[in-house]
């Protein structure tokens, strides 16, 4: 295996930014900074409020798994991907293996690990979830060069630029998925990072209490609004990346005020019960399981079937929940933000 130059990110006479791994690439410094200004913008609303923080990142997770499996050609929409436990029929293969693949994306956004004090770890994971039946190529001089470039990136996305840069001279680009999730996961250690999660879970449960603190979303940055190719190795598909990232944090910011009302209202119902009434618990288990069924709210809850019922039917009549399956299957019901996204 060639020896690489270590990755990081340098600034020039010339107002571009370099992002240097094997080949230095230049992108315009204007266009980093507006990124990292959207950023940090979103970042610190998220930091302001827990349960903010992890509905946004639940929606952006879904959005982010089923945009990466798109530019890997594999087509599902976010309804395919979170309501497959609840159908009462096998769906085609080409849809499960792309439900598959997302869920494998998801799962990595849920809990990206700690990039830089665990780097064998937490690489190893993203590329056993990403890169299917590929072996996995990085070694002792990829893992010390993605932890020097966490330790000298000029900034989180010139980070997690430099880190999928690595990924992707290692792997000869074979792994685009891999390099995308590592994008995410540098984003994640240096806005503040966090173990992830051990176990199997189906993906409804993926986008409960996400562990995340990443605020970058690089496959939808590429699928919303057009479609581009993924590449961290050539100037021009980083600066359409940069320019993509900008449009998806400034929707990110845009879509904080309908979350933000539909907490507040969930707060004040919340605040309203009696005292007997079970519906603070039932809107406490919504914040940490945003979609659910009534046999999981009395597994949790400890409540009749009935009482489960009663308490579903009341919080969709106050517009906290809805009905997100078809009548002929399995019923479940997701918050409202939720059920916006599996509605398209």
């Amino acid at each position: 295996m060639l020896q690489r130059p270590i990755c990081g990110a340098i600034s020039n006479a010339k107002g571009k930014v370099s992002v240097r791994q094997g080949q230095p690439t230049s992108i315009p410094l204007k266009a980093v900074f507006r990124a990292e200004i959207c950023a940090a913008r979103l970042e610190g609303a998220l930091r302001a409020d827990a349960d903010l923080a992890a509905y946004w990142r639940g929606v952006a997770g879904v959005q982010e798994a089923c945009a990466s499996a798109w530019l890997e050609d594999l087509s599902i929409r976010p309804d395919q991907l979170l309501c497959r436990d609840f159908r009462d029929r096998v769906g085609d293969p080409d849809r499960d293996r792309a439900a598959a693949s997302a869920s494998a994306i998801l799962r990595g956004l849920h809990a990206p690990g700690d990039l830089l004090s665990e780097t064998e770890a937490v690489l190893a994971r993203l590329w056993s979830l990403a890169a299917g039946p590929l072996a996995e190529p990085l070694q002792g001089c990829d893992r010390d060069a993605v932890r020097a470039a966490l330790r000298e990136a000029e900034s989180p996305i010139l980070g997690g630029l430099a880190v999928a840069r690595i990924v992707a001279e290692a792997s000869r680009g074979q792994a685009p998925a891999v390099e995308r999730l590592a994008f995410v996961a540098a984003d994640h250690a240096l806005r503040g990072s966090g173990r992830f999660m051990l176990g199997e879970a189906p993906p409804h449960e993926l986008v409960a209490a996400p562990r995340g603190r990443w605020v970058v979303q690089p496959a939808l940055a590429l699928v919303d609004n057009g479609f581009r190719l993924w590449s961290v190795t050539r100037e021009d598909r980083i600066e359409e990346l940069i320019t993509g990232l900008t449009r998806s944090l400034e929707r990110g910011l845009g879509s904080l005020p309908v979350l933000r009302r539909w907490l507040e209202e969930l707060r004040r119902i919340r605040a309203a019960a009696h005292g007997a009434s079970r519906m603070p618990d039932f809107l406490d288990l919504l914040l940490v399981r945003p979609i659910l069924s009534a046999p999981t709210v009395v597994e949790r809850l400890q409540v009749t079937p009935r009482g489960a019922q009663k308490l579903i039917e009341q919080a969709a009549s106050h517009g906290m929940i809805a009905n997100v399956t078809p009548r002929q299957t399995y019923r479940a019901w997701a918050a409202a933000p939720f059920a916006r996204l599996l509605r398209g």
